[in-house]
This record gives structure tokens, sequence and C-alpha cells, in this order.
């Protein structure tokens, strides 16, 4: 897969939004990573990852990364890209929870080839410590992607959450 799967031309689509108390405080208290764009019109070789995280106290900075593995069959597991975010401030407290996404773009691949894509989102709370008030990592939390959220923001179409993307020429 590798020459195929061109290094990335990381589309940043960054919609980062923080969701105040709502109706979906119960949902929103989980982690959970989803896909909601996927090799969709005007969006091709495209997938687009959401994740969502409960925000925290006042005190800390919530933190994601994303990145994009692919499945090989010949060897049986998933695989890295090589496509991967920086790690992305969300923000900090005063929301029940924050979603962000981050959005790749591969090159098409060879004729015939189908590319079984999911996401693996990474999240970080961090706290400052010390007397030096430098920022260090409270907690961390990984999450592959899965379907069937609710209340998932951005999307093609809007609201789609699901676990895998096939990107196919």
């Amino acid at each position: 897969m590798g020459m195929v799967m061109r290094r990335l031309l990381p589309i940043v689509v960054l919609a980062v939004l923080a969701v105040p108390v709502t109706a979906q405080a119960a949902q929103a208290e989980n982690v959970w990573a989803t896909v909601n764009v996927c090799d969709a019109p005007g969006a091709r070789n495209v997938i687009g990852l959401r994740g969502s995280m409960p925000a925290g106290s006042a005190k800390q900075r919530v933190y994601m990364h994303f990145s994009a593995e692919w499945y090989s069959a010949s060897k049986k597991r998933w695989m890295a890209t090589g496509a991967s975010s920086r790690w992305i401030r969300l923000g900090n407290a005063g929301f029940l929870s924050v979603q962000g996404g981050y959005s790749f773009q591969f090159a098409d691949p060879p004729s015939g080839t189908r590319f079984l894509m999911r996401g693996v989102v990474r999240y970080q709370w961090r706290t400052q410590r010390g007397k030096s008030r430098e920022w260090t990592v409270a907690r961390r939390a990984r999450r592959v992607t899965k379907a069937g959220y609710k209340g998932v923001i951005g999307g093609t179409p809007t609201g789609r959450s699901d676990a895998l993307c096939v990107i196919s020429h």
C-alpha cells in the first residue's frame, strides 16, 4: 500500500466545537471516535474522523490526535498509513464535552483496488503542575472508530457515524 497511499495531503478540517450542557449530557460523558466522512461526493478518497471527550475541569486543557489505518488482508492486521495530525488543543472547561475532527485525503488506489480504513483518536487532559506551572498530561485515552453515535457534528451526510471507510477506484 505504501506508494499508493501517498504520504498524505492532510486536509485539515479542524471543525472543533464545544457542546454546552444540554440534553446530550448522558452521551457527552463518553469518550468516542467515529468516521463521519468516507469517500463522499466532493471528498474523494477522504476519510474524516470525529472524536468527543469530556471537557474536564476549569484547570485542564483537552487535546486530540487523529490517525488513519488500513487493513492488510495478507498480514491480517491494521497497519499505519503514516497519516496523522498534530496534537490539537480543543479548549478547556465550561462545557460538558468537546468534539474535534480531522480529515485525511489519499491518492487514488490502483484500479479495482479497495482500501478498508479506520481511524484512531488519542485524547489527553493536561493540567498545570508544580511551581513552574508547566502543562503535564493528567489523563490519556485511545479509541478506535466505531459506528452509531448520536450528536456527531458535521459529516457527509450530516450526523454520519461509521466504524470503517472503504476507499476504492
